[in-house]
């Protein structure tokens, strides 16, 4: 069984945040993008963490649970970045190119707050 350092752990750490950090910087540039190439307004992406588990051959066929209780503190890694299903913000723009009859613009789903 493959021990880990702290220096691995710390560094898997880093290397997710960074990634979190793009996503979340790519989703404040595309803040008023209404129109993307697939159609409709720019989506939110949202990254999704999972521990860090050491993938052996070695090690004995135990239940999940004993599994995941000798997996712990290994660090952690991205899983996916995926799409926010939430739904797209209205904002009354008549002006706007992309504003349906009523004068609405489907805004991306992108709030700098969160």
């Amino acid at each position: 069984m493959r021990v880990f350092s702290s220096f691995e752990i710390s560094g898997s750490g880093l290397t997710a945040q960074r990634l979190r950090m793009d996503v979340v910087a790519n989703n404040i540039a595309n803040v008023n993008t209404t129109r993307t190439p697939e159609g409709g307004p720019y989506r939110r992406e949202v990254v999704v963490f999972e521990p860090r588990r050491e993938e052996s051959q070695f090690l004995l066929p135990f239940s999940d649970d004993s599994r995941a209780k000798q997996a712990t503190g290994q660090g952690v890694r991205v899983v996916a970045v995926t799409n926010d299903g939430s739904a797209p913000r209205r904002v009354y723009d008549p002006g706007n190119p992309d504003a349906d009859v009523q004068g609405y613009v489907n805004m991306p789903n992108v709030t700098l707050v969160n």
